[in-house]
This record gives structure tokens, sequence and C-alpha cells, in this order.
């Protein structure tokens, strides 16, 4: 009985008749979405951090994509495929922002925006290629601990417990500004750009609807309510160094730092922090990445 098995698979075995491979290969992307600028050249085997196959190995060779076209701005999508021997695939797609640059940073004006599903959510990633429904508000705005300015309830219970720390710490804090109505928003864009050019305006503004502002989500804070409130000046005082150390265990993070300038779309603002909830804030402090490195990865 023994050699009859034997034959039987040593039979099967010469004649190809093992199990079929049925496994799909391994396809894994670096990247879920990329900004380029107009008019240039896409590497697409950049953003491929790995293709393998079981039975095959190695199979980057196999991969296949559509090409996009970086002479218009707009969204674009690569879909790459991967085939092992047995006919097998994997796929996976990458957005591709095709943007106008000027200097380091995306121009919002000729960029096509996302409208976020998710505006209540207290971690929405808002940026100048994701922007808030339009006639959304959030409903529970409410007046903060020194003036009139507001957050969401959540964000300001937030806010209470900081401002509150810093003071503990013998440490000037004053809210500058909080919620901005998107008209609002509309003027401060529109003045930045009438008083101090386009550029400016790029560097240091929200495009409407594009701003956290008005998730009512983040605050603009300084250690002076006189001459410049708003500058670098604020990084290196006692606030700048306690946010720096203490907001996330707020749930806050600086949300534009100074070496992530091309990544965030905005210069350096030691002033702005914004409200993500504790367990992302930490998250973000502890592996030192922007909300935008979080979701697009």
């Amino acid at each position: 009985m023994r050699k009859i098995i034997g034959f039987i698979t040593v039979f099967l075995i010469l004649t190809g008749c093992q199990e079929k491979d049925q496994e799909a290969p391994v396809l894994l992307l670096n990247k879920s979405r990329v900004q380029i600028a107009l008019n240039t050249s896409f590497d697409y085997l950049q953003y491929v951090e790995k293709a393998y196959d079981r039975q095959d190995g190695d199979v980057t060779d196999h991969i296949s994509y559509n090409e996009i076209d970086t002479s218009s701005v707009g969204k674009k999508t690569v879909h790459y495929k991967v085939t092992d021997q047995a006919g097998n695939q994997s796929q996976k797609d990458l957005i591709v922002d095709v943007v106008e640059y000027v200097g380091d940073l995306i121009n919002p004006i000729t960029a096509q925006a996302d409208i976020v599903e998710n505006p209540d959510d207290v971690t929405v990633l808002v940026n100048k290629l994701h922007e808030i429904p339009k006639g959304w508000k959030p409903d529970d705005l409410e007046d903060v601990i020194d003036c009139h300015q507001q957050l969401r309830h959540e964000a300001n219970e937030a806010y209470t417990k900081f401002y509150q720390a810093a003071k503990a710490k013998g440490i000037a804090i004053y809210t500058i500004s909080g919620y901005r109505e998107p008209e609002t928003q509309q003027l401060y864009w529109d003045n930045s750009v009438k008083v101090f050019g386009e550029e400016h305006a790029i560097q240091y503004n929200a495009y409407p609807r594009r701003s956290e502002h008005e998730l009512g989500l983040c605050v603009d804070i300084s250690y002076t309510t006189e001459g410049d409130r708003l500058s670098e000046k604020v990084a290196d005082s006692a606030l700048g160094k306690f946010i720096e150390s203490d907001a996330y265990k707020y749930g806050f993070i600086l949300r534009y730092p100074q070496d992530k300038v091309r990544i965030t779309g905005y210069s350096y603002e030691p002033w702005h922090i914004r409200y993500v909830g504790v367990d992302l804030a930490t998250k973000l402090h502890n592996e030192n990445i922007t909300l935008e490195e979080y979701y697009e990865g």
C-alpha cells in the first residue's frame, strides 16, 4: 500500500498536478497621496514599497500602471497592478495632486480640493487640499476662558485646562483668535492679498473654507496683547516652550511646525494650536508627524 501511495505522489508531482497557486502577490505603497508640481515628471516606482509573491519572490518587474497628465492641475489617480506567474493579481491606488507651487507652498487658488465628509470629527484634516462643506458651521461654540473668542465645546474644555495649567506655572497666555465665520475668513484672505500680496497670503492665510479656524478647533495664542502678538517670538517665550512640551497632554498640536512647511503648506506658526483629542495628539507628538503625514502617510 505504501508503495502505491508513493507512486501516486511521485506521479502527481511529475505531471504537475500540484495544488494550484491561488494566493495573490503582496503589493504595498509607501504613500496613499502625494503632491507634485505642475509640468514635472513623475517617478511611479518610487512609491512602491514592496511587490512580493510567495511562489515567485520579488515581482516588482511585473508591476503595471497608468500614466498621469502633469500638464494640468487637479487630483489624478495612479492604478498599480501586479500579476504573478499563476495569474493572481493585486491592485493599489495612489492619489496624486498636481499642484502649482508658489515658492515651497501650494497655491490654494488653483488647487483642486476635496470636500471633507466629516467636518464634525475633531480629527478632521482641513488644509489647502481639503475644504469644509459649503454652509457647514459648528453648532456647539462657546466663549473661551479669557475673552469672547469661541471654540467648540470639547476643544474649549481642553483649552480651559491648558490655559489654567499655563497660568499655574506663571506663564502669560492670551487668546487672540478662535472660531471664524466663513465670511470673516474671506475678509482675512482678501485683506492679506490686498495689503501684502498673494504670495504672503499663500504663506500665512488660509483660503476660505480651507481654514481650521472655521472648524472651531484651533486657536491662536500669545504671551502678549501688544505689538506684533503673533510672530515667531512666541516660540522663544515661556508660552511657546509650554506649547512644545505640554500641549499634546491636553489634546492640542502645534499645527504648523518650522520643519514641516512643505508638508503642511504653511509657514511656521508657533502660535497656532489645533485640538485633535489627547490620543491623536499624543501619537503625533511622539512620532513627530503632522496631520498630513498621519492621514496620507
